[in-house]
C-alpha cells in the first residue's frame, strides 16, 4: 500500500510508477507515469476516494472507460488499461485509475488569459479539431459531458487532443451541485445538464462552442458569484455578444451552437466542425435566439399565419355573377364574358348567310325583289319580328352601344353582316304574315320610343343585337393580374 506520490505504483504488478503530477480536477488526480513494461511515458488518472466506495459509480466508470479505449483517433488521447489501485488512503475499496496517452503539450486553459482573446482563424481551426473528435465519440455512442479548456490539450504542431472521455459520463445523475463540485466546471454546463436533463451529443456541442466564445471574447459568456448561479445562468440568461472582430460568419455558428434548446444546436461534434471551417454553408440557418422556450414556441406561429394571407384568391371566383349578365350590364360583362357564346353567336350569323345564299339562288329571277323594299320601309317593328330586325337595329344600336361599351371593333362587325342577309332571307315570310300586322304597327309611335329608351333589352331578345353587348368583355376578360410571392435562416 502506498499514497500518491512519485515513485509510488498504482497497482500490484508495479506496472504503472508514477512519476509527477500534472493535474488536480474534480474527480482525481493525473500524473505523469511510466509503463515499466513497455517502457513508455504514461498518463495515470486515479480517481478520489470520496468516489471510490459507490458500486454504482464504479460500474459505470468501468463501462465508460471501455468505450473509450475503443475510440481510435488522432485527436483523442488513447485509453490503455483499467485497474484498481493499491493506495492506503482510508477508502474501504481499491481506487480506479485509467492509463492514457500522454500528451506533448497544455491545456488549452493554459493559454487563456483574460480580456486577451486567441486569434479567430486560430480558434476556428483549432475547435474544429476538437469537434471532429467529439464527432467521432458520438458516433460510437459516447458523450463526453466534460467539455472544457482543461480537457483540451493543444501539442506543440498547434494539433489538438481531447481527454477524460468517460469520466464525466459517469458522474451523470447526480446533484447539480454535486455536479457542480464533481466536474468543477459549472461555467461549460449545457442547460439540459443543469436542470438535471439527459446530455446528449449536442450537449459537449453547447460546451464546445462556450470554449469558442470564451477563447474569441477572452471571457466566459456566463459567470456568476456560485457554481449554482452560473448553472442557472446557463439556463435563462441571453447570449452575449461576441466583439466585432469576430467575423460575422464565425460568431453565428457560436451562436446557434449556444442555443438553449439542443435541437436548434449542432446535432453532433461532426457537424459543428463543418459549420467552423466552412460557415457559409450553415448561411442559411438564421441566427437562434437566446430566448426562453416558451417565447421560441409563440414566434414559430407567425410563419404559418402569413400562408394565410394566401386566400386572397378566392374573391377572384366572382363567376357567379356570369350566369345572369342581363341583370347589370356594366358589371357582369367586366371579366366574364364567355367566348362560347360569342362563337355561338358568329355560328348564328354564319348560319343565316348560308341559308340566305341558298334562298336568294333558289329564287333567283323572281318578283320577290320587290318585297324587301317594302318590308323595310312599312315595318318598323324590328322587335317583334326577328326578320326585320336587322335592317334597322344594326344602324341604331352601334349609335348607343359604343357609348356603354369601350371597345368598337365589335360594333362594326355585326352591321355588315345583318345588312345583307335581311334583304333577301326575310323575303319569303313578311310577304304573307308582315302585309296584316305592319300596317298597324308602324302607324303607332311606339317605334321611335322604344329604340331610343331600350337600347339595353334589345340584346336580350334579338340575337342580331347581343353581339355588339357581348363581344364589349372580351377585352376586360383579359385583365387579369396575379401576385407571386419572391430563410436564413
Amino acid at each position: 500500500m502506498s499514497v500518491l506520490a512519485p515513485g509510488a505504483a498504482v497497482d500490484e504488478a508495479r506496472r504503472y510508477v508514477l512519476d509527477s503530477r500534472i493535474a488536480t480536477g474534480g474527480m482525481g488526480e493525473v500524473w505523469a507515469a511510466r509503463d515499466t513494461l513497455l517502457d513508455r511515458p504514461v498518463a495515470v488518472k486515479v480517481l478520489k476516494a470520496e468516489y471510490a466506495d459507490d458500486p454504482l459509480f464504479r460500474t459505470r466508470f468501468e463501462t465508460e472507460a471501455q468505450h473509450a479505449a475503443a475510440l481510435q483517433h488522432p485527436g483523442i488521447a488513447s485509453v490503455y488499461d483499467y485497474g484498481d489501485s493499491l493506495l492506503d488512503d482510508g477508502s474501504a475499496a481499491h481506487r480506479p485509475f485509467l492509463v492514457m496517452e500522454l500528451v506533448d503539450g497544455q491545456p488549452l486553459s493554459n493559454l487563456l488569459r483574460p480580456s486577451a482573446p486567441l486569434d479567430p482563424d486560430a480558434t476556428r481551426e483549432l475547435l474544429a479539431l476538437a469537434a471532429d473528435a467529439l464527432g467521432v465519440a458520438h458516433a460510437a455512442g459516447i458523450v463526453h459531458r466534460d467539455v472544457k479548456p482543461a480537457n483540451l490539450l493543444v501539442t506543440p504542431d498547434r494539433r489538438i487532443k481531447v481527454t477524460d472521455f468517460g469520466i464525466a459520463r459517469a458522474a451523470d445523475g447526480m446533484a447539480l451541485t454535486e455536479t457542480g463540485q464533481v466536474l468543477g466546471t459549472p461555467a461549460y454546463i449545457s442547460p439540459e445538464q443543469a436542470e438535471g436533463g439527459t446530455a446528449t451529443a449536442a450537449s459537449d456541442v453547447y460546451s464546445l462552442a462556450v470554449v469558442a466564445f470564451e477563447c474569441l471574447a477572452g471571457e466566459k459568456p456566463f459567470v456568476a458569484a456560485t457554481p449554482v448561479a452560473t448553472a442557472i445562468a446557463h439556463l435563462r440568461n441571453p447570449v452575449p455578444d461576441l466583439p466585432g472582430s469576430v467575423p460575422a460568419d464565425l460568431a453565428r455558428v457560436v451562436r446557434r451552437a449556444l442555443s438553449k434548446a439542443p435541437e436548434d444546436r449542432y446535432a453532433d461534434g461532426t457537424a459543428f466542425a463543418a459549420a467552423l471551417r466552412d460557415p457559409g454553408a450553415d448561411a442559411g440557418v438564421a441566427p437562434v435566439a437566446a430566448v426562453p422556450a416558451a417565447a421560441a414556441d409563440a414566434t414559430q406561429v407567425i410563419p404559418t399565419m402569413a400562408p394565410a394571407a394566401e386566400p386572397a384568391p378566392v374573391p377572384t371566383p366572382v363567376v357567379t355573377p356570369v350566369a345572369t349578365p342581363p341583370v347589370d350590364d356594366a358589371q357582369a360583362p367586366r371579366r366574364t364574358t364567355p367566348w362560347s357564346v360569342v362563337l355561338g353567336l358568329v355560328t348564328v350569323v354564319v348560319a343565316v348567310l348560308l341559308v340566305a345564299i341558298w334562298l336568294g339562288t333558289r329564287d333567283s329571277g323572281s318578283p320577290s325583289d320587290e318585297t324587301p323594299s317594302e318590308s323595310p320601309s312599312r315595318s318598323e317593328s324590328p322587335r317583334e319580328s326577328p326578320s326585320d330586325s336587322p335592317s334597322d337595329t344594326p344602324t341604331e344600336s352601334p349609335s348607343d352601344s359604343p357609348s356603354q361599351t369601350p371597345t368598337e371593333s365589335p360594333t362594326e362587325t355585326p352591321s355588315e353582316s345583318p345588312s345583307q342577309s335581311p334583304t333577301e332571307s326575310p323575303t319569303p315570310t313578311p310577304t304573307e304574315t308582315p302585309t296584316e300586322t305592319p300596317s298597324e304597327s308602324p302607324t303607332t309611335p311606339t317605334p321611335t320610343e322604344t329604340p331610343t329608351a331600350s337600347p339595353t333589352e334589345s340584346p336580350t331578345t334579338s340575337p342580331a343585337a347581343t353581339p355588339s353587348s357581348t363581344t364589349t368583355p372580351a377585352g376586360d376578360g383579359l385583365t387579369i393580374t396575379t401576385d407571386g410571392e419572391d430563410d436564413q435562416g
